[in-house]
Protein backbone atom coordinates (compact mmCIF):
# COMPACT_ATOMS: atom_id res chain seq x y z
CA UNK A 1 0.00 0.00 0.00
CA UNK A 2 3.36 2.11 -0.09
CA UNK A 3 2.12 5.39 -1.90
CA UNK A 4 -1.68 4.99 -1.08
CA UNK A 5 -2.05 8.55 -0.05
CA UNK A 6 -0.39 10.31 -2.73
CA UNK A 7 -3.41 8.87 -5.38
CA UNK A 8 -5.49 11.43 -6.72
CA UNK A 9 -9.44 11.50 -5.39
CA UNK A 10 -12.46 12.78 -7.95
CA UNK A 11 -15.10 14.54 -6.46
CA UNK A 12 -17.90 11.52 -5.42
CA UNK A 13 -15.06 9.95 -3.48
CA UNK A 14 -13.98 13.42 -1.94
CA UNK A 15 -17.52 13.82 -1.20
CA UNK A 16 -17.68 10.71 0.85
CA UNK A 17 -14.60 11.50 2.71
CA UNK A 18 -14.87 14.63 3.67
CA UNK A 19 -18.86 14.75 4.31
CA UNK A 20 -19.09 18.27 2.37
CA UNK A 21 -21.23 19.17 -0.29
CA UNK A 22 -19.71 20.43 -3.85
CA UNK A 23 -20.88 23.87 -3.01
CA UNK A 24 -19.14 24.23 0.43
CA UNK A 25 -15.76 22.58 -0.56
CA UNK A 26 -15.84 25.27 -3.73
CA UNK A 27 -16.63 27.96 -1.16
CA UNK A 28 -13.76 26.89 1.14
CA UNK A 29 -11.46 26.51 -1.53
CA UNK A 30 -11.57 29.99 -2.43
CA UNK A 31 -11.59 31.09 0.58
CA UNK A 32 -8.23 29.39 1.29
CA UNK A 33 -9.55 27.08 3.96
CA UNK A 34 -9.60 23.21 1.76
CA UNK A 35 -7.23 21.71 -0.20
CA UNK A 36 -6.69 23.22 -3.71
CA UNK A 37 -7.53 20.79 -7.08
CA UNK A 38 -4.73 19.35 -8.67
CA UNK A 39 -5.07 19.51 -12.19
CA UNK A 40 -4.87 15.93 -14.29
CA UNK A 41 -6.36 17.02 -17.81
CA UNK A 42 -8.05 19.87 -19.82
CA UNK A 43 -11.22 18.99 -18.33
CA UNK A 44 -10.48 16.72 -14.70
CA UNK A 45 -9.37 17.41 -11.72
CA UNK A 46 -8.83 15.77 -7.88
CA UNK A 47 -7.23 16.26 -4.75
CA UNK A 48 -4.61 14.03 -3.36
CA UNK A 49 -5.87 12.09 -1.18
CA UNK A 50 -2.95 13.04 1.72
CA UNK A 51 -4.01 16.46 1.45
CA UNK A 52 -7.69 15.02 2.34
CA UNK A 53 -6.70 13.46 5.13
CA UNK A 54 -4.27 16.23 6.37
CA UNK A 55 -6.92 18.77 6.31
CA UNK A 56 -9.11 16.70 8.54
CA UNK A 57 -6.35 15.85 11.13
CA UNK A 58 -6.05 19.11 11.44
CA UNK A 59 -9.25 19.76 12.07
CA UNK A 60 -9.72 22.78 9.50
CA UNK A 61 -13.43 21.92 8.70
Amino acid sequence: MYGEAERLVREEERKKITGLSRSTVWRLEREGNFPQRKQTGKNSCGWLLSDLLLWMYEGRW
